[in-house]
């Protein structure tokens, strides 16, 4: 799917360039719209961590003979709204900038630590739009000094995995004079997928994914656990019935032995396949966090 036009195909400049800002309450999302744009109130900003942005908003404007395209969005981990109220109104976005926009922009302010609020955020983020979302994505790093960037995101090892899922595409902006190396970063990244960009089809396969997760459960389903509980206790109970008769040398008292044996039998295995199972869903919780950061 390509958005570039035939006069600039030579060049592989896209003829409109979209972009869809994401980021925390208070973080600069706003402002950052403002000066990519080359205006000061296209969108409402104000320093703080009270929410100003409450509906996605699209302004556009021409910078280097290019489209630009900006939809901001309203802060996630509000604590005035629910996450799914968010996210509800965050996936509004796409169709503001439809066809759809080639990269998203999580940004991040460098005064705040890049803490577990910054990684459920991304997670979910990732949840929301999809498993390839990170091949769309850029962080923007706002009230930051240049230079130093690179020190900020090296000595956090999360922060630093996040970067990398986005190879490497950041940016530092906080004047104007920023702006063309962001457009730059952003149309080489366009460039190198070859003109592709995030559409309404991968939402809708993201919002079919999560429904299939939440109804099945993060390890697909609680049937296939039950099952193998049940398995294993029957498992237990016959082999501690032998075991137990085969104690009582097949007299009277082997029948007693025989149902203490199984009822033990079952009471162990059943114990050791929950302890399985726990170990399972920890290790594929700590797979699936490192993944989304």
């Amino acid at each position: 799917m390509s958005c570039f036009s035939k006069k600039e195909a030579d060049i592989l400049l896209p003829a409109e360039l979209r972009i869809v800002l994401l980021g925390m309450v208070g973080v600069g999302k706003s402002s950052s719209g403002n000066t990519i744009l080359g205006q000061e109130n296209l969108f409402d900003s104000k320093p703080g961590l009270s929410a100003v942005t409450e509906k996605c908003q699209k302004k556009m404007g021409n910078i280097n003979n290019q489209n630009v395209v900006v939809v901001d969005t309203p802060g996630l981990l509000n604590i005035d709204k629910t996450e799914e109220e968010i996210m509800r109104e965050i996936k509004t976005s796409i169709k503001l900038a439809e066809p759809g926009p080639h990269v998203f922009l999580i940004v991040l302010s460098v005064r705040d630590k890049y803490t577990k609020k910054e990684e459920d955020m991304v997670r979910s983020i990732r949840d929301t739009f999809g498993k390839n979302t990170m091949d769309y994505t850029m962080v923007l790093f706002t009230h930051g000094e240049e230079g130093t960037i690179k020190d900020f995101f090296r000595g956090n090892e999360n922060l630093h995995s996040l970067i990398k899922k986005c190879k490497y595409g950041y940016h530092l902006l906080d004047k104007p004079e920023q702006v063309p190396e962001l457009l730059k970063k952003i149309n080489d990244k366009v460039q190198a997928a070859e003109g592709r960009y995030y559409t309404a089809e991968m939402l809708q396969e993201a919002e079919t994914a999560l429904q299939q997760q939440v109804q099945n459960g993060p390890e697909g389903g609680t049937q296939p656990n039950q099952a193998a509980i049940q398995t294993t206790v029957f498992s237990g109970m016959g082999v501690g019935c032998l075991f137990g008769y085969l104690a009582g040398e097949g007299q009277i008292t082997s029948t007693i032995g025989a149902a203490l044996g199984a009822v033990g039998g079952g009471l162990l295995c059943a114990a050791v396949a929950c302890v399985v199972i726990l170990a399972k869903k920890k290790c594929k919780c700590s797979n699936t966090c490192c993944c989304l950061v």
